[in-house]
C-alpha cells in the first residue's frame, strides 16, 4: 500500500462541514508540538476574520499518528504531504486498497458517508484502521482539500537542548531553498505565547538570559512555561476562554514586541520568534 504512513491523525478525523467555504489559499504548516501549536493555530484559523485575515484564507496544521518532532523529521511529514498531494497518491491507491479483505466498495461507501454504513460494521472497519494506524477520512480530506495559491511550511522550536546547530540550519535552508515558509521561536513556542501578555524585554529585563536557556525546574517544567503559566495559569493546553482573555485581544502587541527580538536570520543563537510574520502574511493574502 503506498498511502502516506505519518500523516493521520491520533483518533478517527471528524470529516469538516460539506458547506463549508472553498479556500482561496490554505496555508499548511507542519509543527513540531501536537497539542500546544495545535491549539492555538486552530484559534487562529476560527477567530480569523477578527484578526483580519480573509474567511476564505484557512490555516491547516498537518496531523500525525507518530511522536517523531525533531525539526528534520518536521519538515519530513511537510514533504510527505506535498508528495501526497502532488502525486494524486490517495486517488491512484484507493481502487487498489485492500484493508483485512474490506472490498472497494465498502471503503467508498465509508469515505462518501461513513453514517450510511451500518453501526456495527463500520465501527468493526474502524477498529481496524486503527490497529494500521490509517486514518482514510483525513487522507480523502487532504487529498481535496486545497486552495488556489497555497503555501506551505514548518513551525518550530530553537530548543538548543534538544536540536543541534546544524539540524536546525539545515531545515532553515532546505527551507529556503523550496520556498517553505519557516517558522523558529527561540527558545520555544511558550515564549511567544508569552509576548501576548507580557512586554518581555522590560518585566524580564534582569531574566532574559534564563529565558533563552530556558532549563527545567524538577518538575520538568521549563523556565518559560513557568513564566507563562504565572501569567495564565495554562501549562500545555489552550482552552477557549484562555484564547479568547490571553491570546485573542493581544496578538498585535505580541507581534510588536516580536519585532523588538531577534530577526529570522538570528533565531538560531539570540532570543526571539517570527511567528509575528505568519500573521501577517496570512493577512496580506487577503489580496491574493
Amino acid at each position: 500500500m503506498s498511502l502516506s504512513y505519518r500523516l493521520g491523525s491520533n483518533s478517527l478525523f471528524i470529516r469538516p462541514h460539506e458547506d463549508s467555504i472553498e479556500p482561496k489559499r490554505v496555508v499548511f504548516l507542519s509543527t513540531e508540538g501536537t497539542k500546544t501549536e495545535v491549539q492555538y493555530f486552530h484559534f487562529i484559523e476560527q477567530y480569523r476574520e477578527q484578526l483580519g485575515i480573509d474567511a476564505i484564507i484557512h490555516i491547516e496544521v498537518l496531523r500525525r499518528h507518530d511522536t517523531n518532532s525533531d525539526p528534520e523529521n518536521v519538515l519530513d511529514l511537510l514533504e510527505e504531504y506535498i508528495h501526497f498531494r502532488e502525486n494524486n497518491i490517495f486517488e491512484k491507491s484507493i481502487d487498489s486498497l485492500r484493508i483485512k479483505e474490506y472490498p472497494v466498495d465498502f471503503i467508498k461507501s465509508y469515505l462518501e458517508d461513513p453514517s450510511n454504513l451500518p453501526q456495527r460494521e463500520r465501527k468493526r472497519f474502524e477498529a481496524v484502521l486503527m490497529e494500521e494506524h490509517l486514518d482514510l477520512l483525513y487522507l480523502d480530506f487532504l487529498s481535496k482539500y486545497q486552495g488556489k495559491d497555497d503555501a506551505f511550511g514548518v513551525v518550530i522550536d530553537r530548543d538548543c537542548g534538544s536540536h543541534s546547530l546544524e539540524q536546525m540550519t539545515s531545515v532553515q535552508e532546505k527551507c529556503k531553498a523550496k520556498n517553505y515558509l519557516c517558522y523558529i521561536t527561540n527558545p520555544c513556542i511558550e515564549f511567544w505565547q508569552l509576548l501576548h501578555v507580557s512586554d518581555v524585554a522590560t518585566e524580564y529585563a534582569e531574566s532574559l538570559n534564563d529565558i533563552l536557556e530556558n532549563k527545567l525546574d524538577n518538575k520538568k517544567n521549563s523556565f518559560v512555561s513557568n513564566l507563562l503559566y504565572e501569567k495564565t495559569g495554562q501549562r500545555k493546553a489552550i482552552q477557549t476562554r484562555t484564547f479568547e482573555k490571553f491570546y485573542l485581544p493581544n496578538i498585535d502587541l505580541a507581534i510588536k514586541r516580536a519585532k523588538g527580538f531577534a530577526t529570522s536570520d538570528q533565531l538560531l543563537e539570540k532570543l526571539g520568534s517570527n511567528l509575528w510574520e505568519l500573521i501577517e502574511f496570512l493577512r496580506k493574502s487577503n489580496s491574493v
